[in-house]
């Protein structure tokens, strides 16, 4: 592997450098639905694909706050392509951590720069057979399914908590994602007609991986670390509204010639948003390094530091959400334009804000449970 694409350096720098491109496209990429291939593309050659791969397969394998920090750069650019790379660069993580090495060189040993999608399955049928599994279904919120030649997945597979892997080929993509917010994710349902799995694609238990794939990455707990990965596309996106509005009212004049700059209100509503998506930003850098020195002597994380997690993922969305919330207020009617960009960032923010492992209700709740000393209830770490 080539040693620029390990430096974790050179890799962000290559995703900050991505942003005029990204921001250019980004009205395309909400109007066809799917993120550009010109952006997929670069972000292939730049290695950033390969920040969360294992290095038995020539990746990265760098922690992961140096990935959520790239998935930052990339969603200010284009939110919806930062939450497309996030996606990926997660189920590498996945994939080296819970699956056994025969279900990874499926993947990655032929062609190892393979991306793996996911979505929600609620629905799937399981069929236990002699050779393996049948499974029957329609997969929903598949983001990023129309470049990916593989998925995962998670859920209960007849009554117990598992996981699958299954190819895209063979499988019917349902032009079904129609949001207000990031549509560009192209997060369409894939139906599953008899998709057959040998036992080495399913799993019940916690993962082999770290036997073989032996740092903090592959260590870390899924529930309680992986999806600060989106809260970086929410929070990177805010970044990307506060880069905007700046562009903005820098050059902007208000009625009778007053220029908009020069307003107080204007100058503390960018001061308040940038405190707010600063310490979004901290928060979630910061508990990942914690994490990461952590696991680096540990096996598992204490129960508070994943309440911890798990409260902070969530909340970083929610100040994202202020942040972008005051600038559009701030804005004025000159952002209702539905073809301007400040509104595609406002409903980015907010639908990404929407996904479920960020729900602040449910995230804050556990937190406050253990912090009085009560069982966290029925959560996923």
């Amino acid at each position: 592997m080539d040693a620029a694409i390990s430096d974790p350096a050179q890799l962000l720098e290559s995703a900050r450098a991505l942003y005029p491109k990204l921001r250019e496209r980004a009205s395309q990429v909400e109007a066809a639905r799917k993120i550009s291939s010109d952006s997929f593309q670069e972000m292939k050659e730049a290695g950033l694909f390969r920040m969360t791969q294992p290095k038995a397969y020539g990746g990265a394998q760098l922690p992961y706050h140096v990935f959520c920090e790239a998935v930052m750069e990339i969603a200010q650019g284009c939110p919806s392509t930062g939450w497309i790379y996030a996606v990926i660069g997660e189920h590498n993580v996945t994939l080296g951590a819970y699956y056994p090495r025969q279900a990874q060189d499926d993947v990655w040993a032929e062609a190892p720069d393979t991306y793996i999608g996911s979505g929600n399955s609620p629905e799937l049928v399981y069929t236990e057979q002699d050779d393996g599994w049948l499974v029957n279904g329609q997969l929903r919120f598949s983001s990023g399914c129309e470049f990916v030649p593989w998925h995962m997945t998670g859920g209960r597979i007849n009554g117990r908590p598992g996981r699958i892997l299954f190819p895209q080929a063979g499988n019917e993509i349902i032009d079904s994602w129609n949001s207000m917010g990031l549509a560009g994710t192209g997060s369409h349902d894939v139906k599953l007609n008899n998709v057959r799995l040998p036992d080495h694609r399913i799993c019940f238990d916690a993962g082999p991986g770290p036997w073989f794939n032996d740092t903090p990455l592959y260590r870390q707990p899924q529930w309680s670390t992986g999806p600060f990965c989106l809260a970086a596309a929410v929070v990177g996106a805010g970044q990307g509204a506060l880069r905007l509005f700046i562009d903005m009212v820098s050059g902007r004049n208000a009625k009778f010639g007053a220029k908009v700059a020069e307003f107080q209100s204007i100058q503390l509503r960018i001061a308040e948003a940038a405190a707010e998506l600063d310490a979004a930003r901290r928060m979630i850098l910061g508990d990942l390094r914690e994490t990461h020195e952590v696991l680096e002597s540990a096996d598992e994380m204490p129960v508070e530091m994943r309440a911890r997690n798990l409260r902070d993922m969530a909340f970083a969305p929610v100040l994202a959400k202020r942040a972008v919330d005051r600038l559009f207020y701030a804005s004025g009617a000159e952002s209702l334009d539905l073809g301007g960009d400040l509104q595609r960032y406002y409903r980015d923010v907010n639908a990404g804000a929407q996904q479920i492992c960020l729900n602040w209700d449910a995230n804050g709740t556990v937190f406050g449970r253990i912090a009085l000393g009560m069982e966290p209830g029925p959560v996923r770490w």
